[in-house]
Protein backbone atom coordinates (compact mmCIF):
# COMPACT_ATOMS: atom_id res chain seq x y z
CA UNK A 1 0.00 0.00 0.00
CA UNK A 2 1.24 3.55 -0.76
CA UNK A 3 1.77 6.29 1.84
CA UNK A 4 2.72 9.97 1.74
CA UNK A 5 5.57 11.56 3.70
CA UNK A 6 6.43 15.26 4.00
CA UNK A 7 10.23 15.42 4.23
CA UNK A 8 10.69 19.14 4.94
CA UNK A 9 8.75 20.57 7.90
CA UNK A 10 9.37 23.03 10.72
CA UNK A 11 7.28 24.89 13.29
CA UNK A 12 9.41 26.76 15.86
CA UNK A 13 9.96 29.98 13.85
CA UNK A 14 6.23 30.73 13.87
CA UNK A 15 5.79 29.35 17.41
CA UNK A 16 3.36 26.70 16.26
CA UNK A 17 1.99 24.07 18.64
CA UNK A 18 3.38 20.49 18.42
CA UNK A 19 -0.13 19.11 18.97
CA UNK A 20 -1.48 21.27 16.14
CA UNK A 21 1.40 20.06 13.98
CA UNK A 22 0.19 16.47 14.35
CA UNK A 23 -3.42 17.49 13.77
CA UNK A 24 -2.51 18.59 10.25
CA UNK A 25 -0.34 15.54 9.65
CA UNK A 26 -3.43 13.42 10.34
CA UNK A 27 -5.83 15.76 8.53
CA UNK A 28 -3.72 15.57 5.36
CA UNK A 29 -3.51 11.77 5.51
CA UNK A 30 0.25 11.57 5.92
CA UNK A 31 1.99 8.52 7.30
CA UNK A 32 4.42 10.96 8.87
CA UNK A 33 7.05 13.61 8.40
CA UNK A 34 10.69 14.48 8.75
CA UNK A 35 11.17 17.37 11.17
CA UNK A 36 13.85 19.51 9.51
CA UNK A 37 13.90 22.54 11.80
CA UNK A 38 16.56 25.13 11.01
CA UNK A 39 19.84 24.49 12.84
CA UNK A 40 19.61 27.99 14.34
CA UNK A 41 16.19 27.27 15.91
CA UNK A 42 17.08 24.37 18.22
CA UNK A 43 16.16 21.39 16.02
CA UNK A 44 16.80 18.97 18.88
CA UNK A 45 14.06 20.58 20.98
CA UNK A 46 11.76 20.62 17.95
CA UNK A 47 12.22 16.86 17.50
CA UNK A 48 11.64 15.95 21.17
CA UNK A 49 8.66 18.31 21.52
CA UNK A 50 7.02 16.58 18.56
CA UNK A 51 8.04 13.07 19.61
CA UNK A 52 6.50 13.59 23.06
CA UNK A 53 3.03 14.00 21.55
CA UNK A 54 3.44 11.85 18.44
CA UNK A 55 0.24 9.91 17.68
CA UNK A 56 0.48 6.15 17.57
CA UNK A 57 1.22 4.84 14.10
CA UNK A 58 2.76 8.09 12.82
CA UNK A 59 6.35 8.44 11.64
CA UNK A 60 8.78 11.16 12.76
CA UNK A 61 12.19 11.14 11.06
CA UNK A 62 14.89 13.24 12.79
CA UNK A 63 16.33 15.89 10.50
CA UNK A 64 17.73 19.39 10.27
CA UNK A 65 18.04 22.21 7.75
CA UNK A 66 21.59 23.55 7.60
CA UNK A 67 22.73 26.79 5.98
CA UNK A 68 26.06 25.92 4.38
CA UNK A 69 28.55 27.98 2.39
CA UNK A 70 26.88 26.53 -0.73
CA UNK A 71 23.19 26.90 0.12
CA UNK A 72 20.66 25.09 2.31
CA UNK A 73 20.75 21.32 2.74
CA UNK A 74 18.46 18.99 4.68
CA UNK A 75 19.95 16.05 6.56
CA UNK A 76 18.03 12.95 7.71
CA UNK A 77 18.96 10.31 10.28
CA UNK A 78 17.18 7.23 11.68
CA UNK A 79 17.47 8.48 15.28
CA UNK A 80 18.13 11.65 17.28
CA UNK A 81 21.91 11.22 17.57
CA UNK A 82 22.19 13.64 14.68
CA UNK A 83 21.52 16.59 17.02
CA UNK A 84 24.64 15.91 19.09
CA UNK A 85 27.12 16.90 16.37
CA UNK A 86 28.32 20.49 16.80
CA UNK A 87 29.17 20.92 13.12
CA UNK A 88 25.49 21.20 12.15
CA UNK A 89 25.15 24.35 14.28
CA UNK A 90 28.10 26.25 12.78
CA UNK A 91 27.38 29.42 10.80
CA UNK A 92 28.05 29.19 7.08
CA UNK A 93 29.54 25.72 7.55
CA UNK A 94 31.32 24.04 4.65
CA UNK A 95 29.00 21.78 2.66
CA UNK A 96 31.90 19.31 2.39
CA UNK A 97 32.04 18.96 6.20
CA UNK A 98 28.32 18.21 6.35
CA UNK A 99 28.65 15.71 3.51
CA UNK A 100 31.59 14.00 5.27
CA UNK A 101 29.51 13.68 8.47
CA UNK A 102 26.66 12.09 6.51
CA UNK A 103 29.00 9.66 4.79
CA UNK A 104 30.57 8.58 8.08
CA UNK A 105 27.28 8.14 9.92
CA UNK A 106 25.11 6.87 7.07
CA UNK A 107 22.82 9.93 7.07
CA UNK A 108 21.11 11.30 3.96
CA UNK A 109 21.89 14.80 2.71
CA UNK A 110 19.63 16.49 0.16
CA UNK A 111 20.09 19.84 -1.62
CA UNK A 112 17.09 21.92 -0.49
CA UNK A 113 15.18 24.11 -2.99
CA UNK A 114 18.18 24.27 -5.38
CA UNK A 115 16.61 27.08 -7.45
CA UNK A 116 14.87 28.96 -4.63
CA UNK A 117 16.08 32.27 -3.18
CA UNK A 118 19.42 33.72 -4.24
CA UNK A 119 20.78 33.88 -0.68
CA UNK A 120 20.15 30.24 0.33
CA UNK A 121 19.99 28.07 -2.81
CA UNK A 122 22.86 26.00 -4.16
CA UNK A 123 22.47 26.84 -7.86
CA UNK A 124 23.12 30.52 -7.07
CA UNK A 125 25.67 30.18 -4.27
CA UNK A 126 27.71 27.33 -5.74
CA UNK A 127 27.05 27.91 -9.43
CA UNK A 128 25.06 25.51 -11.58
CA UNK A 129 28.00 23.73 -13.22
CA UNK A 130 29.70 23.09 -9.84
CA UNK A 131 26.40 21.96 -8.34
CA UNK A 132 25.77 19.50 -11.16
CA UNK A 133 29.29 18.11 -10.76
CA UNK A 134 28.85 17.82 -6.97
CA UNK A 135 25.56 15.95 -7.35
CA UNK A 136 26.94 13.52 -9.93
CA UNK A 137 30.06 12.74 -7.93
CA UNK A 138 28.63 12.61 -4.40
CA UNK A 139 26.01 10.49 -2.68
CA UNK A 140 23.50 13.32 -2.26
CA UNK A 141 19.86 13.92 -3.07
CA UNK A 142 17.89 16.82 -4.49
CA UNK A 143 14.66 18.26 -3.13
CA UNK A 144 12.73 17.85 -6.37
CA UNK A 145 9.61 19.58 -5.07
CA UNK A 146 9.21 22.27 -2.41
CA UNK A 147 5.65 23.16 -1.41
CA UNK A 148 6.33 26.84 -0.73
CA UNK A 149 7.61 27.44 -4.28
CA UNK A 150 4.84 25.19 -5.56
CA UNK A 151 2.16 27.43 -4.07
CA UNK A 152 3.84 30.45 -5.61
CA UNK A 153 3.76 28.76 -9.01
CA UNK A 154 0.07 27.99 -8.52
CA UNK A 155 -0.54 31.64 -7.77
CA UNK A 156 1.42 32.84 -10.80
CA UNK A 157 -0.53 30.65 -13.22
CA UNK A 158 -3.90 29.65 -11.83
CA UNK A 159 -4.98 32.45 -9.54
CA UNK A 160 -8.18 34.23 -10.53
CA UNK A 161 -6.95 37.21 -8.51
CA UNK A 162 -3.80 37.50 -10.63
CA UNK A 163 -5.75 37.03 -13.86
CA UNK A 164 -8.01 39.93 -12.81
CA UNK A 165 -4.97 42.14 -12.23
CA UNK A 166 -3.53 41.28 -15.63
CA UNK A 167 -6.83 42.01 -17.38
CA UNK A 168 -6.98 45.38 -15.64
CA UNK A 169 -3.40 46.18 -16.66
CA UNK A 170 -4.18 45.35 -20.29
CA UNK A 171 -7.20 47.67 -20.07
CA UNK A 172 -4.98 50.50 -18.77
CA UNK A 173 -2.49 49.93 -21.58
CA UNK A 174 -5.20 50.12 -24.24
CA UNK A 175 -7.31 53.01 -22.89
CA UNK A 176 -6.54 56.48 -24.33
CA UNK A 177 -7.22 58.31 -21.07
CA UNK A 178 -4.62 56.29 -19.20
CA UNK A 179 -2.13 56.79 -22.05
CA UNK A 180 -2.49 60.56 -21.69
CA UNK A 181 -1.89 60.26 -17.95
CA UNK A 182 1.22 58.20 -18.58
CA UNK A 183 -0.14 55.17 -16.74
CA UNK A 184 -0.07 52.86 -19.74
CA UNK A 185 3.74 52.68 -19.62
CA UNK A 186 3.59 51.70 -15.95
CA UNK A 187 0.96 49.01 -16.70
CA UNK A 188 3.10 47.66 -19.54
CA UNK A 189 6.16 47.50 -17.30
CA UNK A 190 4.23 45.72 -14.53
CA UNK A 191 2.76 43.21 -16.99
CA UNK A 192 6.26 42.52 -18.27
CA UNK A 193 7.43 41.89 -14.70
CA UNK A 194 4.61 39.41 -14.14
CA UNK A 195 5.50 37.62 -17.39
CA UNK A 196 9.14 37.45 -16.34
CA UNK A 197 8.26 36.04 -12.91
CA UNK A 198 6.03 33.43 -14.54
CA UNK A 199 8.87 32.42 -16.84
CA UNK A 200 11.23 32.26 -13.86
CA UNK A 201 8.89 29.84 -12.09
CA UNK A 202 8.73 27.56 -15.14
CA UNK A 203 12.51 27.58 -15.33
CA UNK A 204 12.91 26.80 -11.63
CA UNK A 205 10.58 23.79 -11.80
CA UNK A 206 12.07 22.42 -15.01
CA UNK A 207 15.64 22.95 -13.79
CA UNK A 208 14.94 21.33 -10.40
CA UNK A 209 13.39 18.24 -11.97
CA UNK A 210 16.25 17.95 -14.47
CA UNK A 211 18.80 18.30 -11.67
CA UNK A 212 17.05 15.68 -9.52
CA UNK A 213 17.28 13.12 -12.34
CA UNK A 214 21.05 12.98 -11.97
CA UNK A 215 20.93 12.77 -8.16
CA UNK A 216 21.29 9.53 -6.21
CA UNK A 217 17.91 10.09 -4.58
CA UNK A 218 14.95 12.49 -4.48
CA UNK A 219 13.18 14.21 -1.60
CA UNK A 220 10.14 16.49 -1.43
CA UNK A 221 8.38 18.45 1.28
CA UNK A 222 6.28 21.42 2.16
CA UNK A 223 9.26 23.56 3.23
CA UNK A 224 6.91 25.57 5.41
CA UNK A 225 7.00 27.28 8.79
CA UNK A 226 3.21 26.94 9.16
CA UNK A 227 1.75 23.65 10.38
CA UNK A 228 -1.46 24.05 8.37
CA UNK A 229 0.59 23.69 5.18
CA UNK A 230 2.21 20.40 6.12
CA UNK A 231 1.66 17.94 3.28
CA UNK A 232 1.83 20.51 0.46
CA UNK A 233 4.86 18.60 -0.83
CA UNK A 234 5.26 14.84 -0.43
CA UNK A 235 7.02 11.68 -1.54
CA UNK A 236 4.86 8.59 -1.99
CA UNK A 237 6.29 5.24 -0.93
CA UNK A 238 4.93 1.71 -1.12
CA UNK A 239 5.16 -0.22 2.16
CA UNK A 240 4.23 -3.79 3.19
CA UNK A 241 2.09 -4.58 6.24
CA UNK A 242 5.16 -5.93 8.05
CA UNK A 243 6.59 -2.38 8.12
CA UNK A 244 4.17 -1.43 10.90
CA UNK A 245 5.42 -4.24 13.15
CA UNK A 246 8.90 -2.67 13.32
CA UNK A 247 10.26 -0.33 16.02
CA UNK A 248 10.35 3.43 15.39
CA UNK A 249 14.08 3.46 14.63
CA UNK A 250 13.77 0.48 12.30
CA UNK A 251 10.86 2.14 10.48
CA UNK A 252 12.91 5.30 10.00
CA UNK A 253 15.83 3.27 8.68
CA UNK A 254 13.60 1.36 6.25
CA UNK A 255 12.14 4.60 4.91
CA UNK A 256 15.54 6.26 4.53
CA UNK A 257 16.87 3.16 2.77
CA UNK A 258 13.99 3.26 0.30
CA UNK A 259 14.53 6.97 -0.32
CA UNK A 260 18.29 6.50 -0.78
CA UNK A 261 17.62 3.82 -3.42
CA UNK A 262 15.03 5.99 -5.22
CA UNK A 263 12.35 3.45 -4.33
CA UNK A 264 9.53 5.98 -4.36
CA UNK A 265 6.34 5.99 -6.39
CA UNK A 266 6.08 9.73 -6.95
CA UNK A 267 6.89 13.17 -5.57
CA UNK A 268 5.20 16.57 -5.71
CA UNK A 269 2.02 18.18 -4.37
CA UNK A 270 -0.69 15.91 -2.98
CA UNK A 271 -3.54 15.37 -5.38
CA UNK A 272 -5.33 12.95 -7.63
CA UNK A 273 -3.37 11.25 -10.40
CA UNK A 274 -5.20 9.90 -13.45
CA UNK A 275 -3.37 8.44 -16.47
CA UNK A 276 -0.17 10.14 -15.24
CA UNK A 277 -1.87 13.56 -15.20
CA UNK A 278 -2.12 15.51 -11.97
CA UNK A 279 -5.35 17.30 -11.03
CA UNK A 280 -4.53 20.11 -8.62
CA UNK A 281 -6.97 21.39 -6.04
CA UNK A 282 -8.71 24.68 -6.90
CA UNK A 283 -9.81 25.30 -3.32
CA UNK A 284 -9.74 28.92 -2.19
CA UNK A 285 -7.46 28.04 0.74
CA UNK A 286 -4.77 27.02 -1.75
CA UNK A 287 -4.90 30.42 -3.43
CA UNK A 288 -4.75 32.24 -0.10
CA UNK A 289 -1.68 30.24 0.91
CA UNK A 290 -0.12 31.02 -2.46
CA UNK A 291 -0.72 34.70 -1.92
CA UNK A 292 0.88 34.56 1.55
CA UNK A 293 3.95 32.87 0.09
CA UNK A 294 4.17 35.45 -2.69
CA UNK A 295 4.17 38.23 -0.07
CA UNK A 296 6.83 36.41 1.97
CA UNK A 297 9.16 35.88 -0.99
CA UNK A 298 8.68 39.45 -2.19
CA UNK A 299 9.53 40.89 1.24
CA UNK A 300 12.60 38.67 1.42
CA UNK A 301 13.73 39.85 -2.01
CA UNK A 302 13.36 43.50 -0.97
CA UNK A 303 15.42 42.91 2.19
CA UNK A 304 18.21 41.34 0.13
CA UNK A 305 18.09 44.23 -2.36
CA UNK A 306 18.36 46.81 0.43
CA UNK A 307 21.38 45.01 1.96
CA UNK A 308 23.13 44.96 -1.44
CA UNK A 309 22.51 48.70 -1.93
CA UNK A 310 24.04 49.48 1.48
CA UNK A 311 27.17 47.61 0.48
Amino acid sequence: MSYNLDLNTSFRKRKQSPKRYWQFVSKNNLLGTAITEDAKLNPKKAYFDLYAVKPKGKILIPGVTISTDSGDVVVYAPFEEIYDYGVIYEDNVSIKRIYDLCERKGYLMSIAHPFGLINNSASYMMGLSKLEKFIKEKNVGVEAYNGRIGYLSYYMYDSYFLKTIRDFLWYIQAHKTFKLLGLSKFANKLNHKIDQKSYDMVYKFAATIKLSQSANFITAGSGTDYVDRIGSGVVTIDLPKSFFEETNISQNQILLNKISKKEIISFGPPGKYTDELFERSTARITKLKAYDDLVYLTKTAFKIEKKEKKK
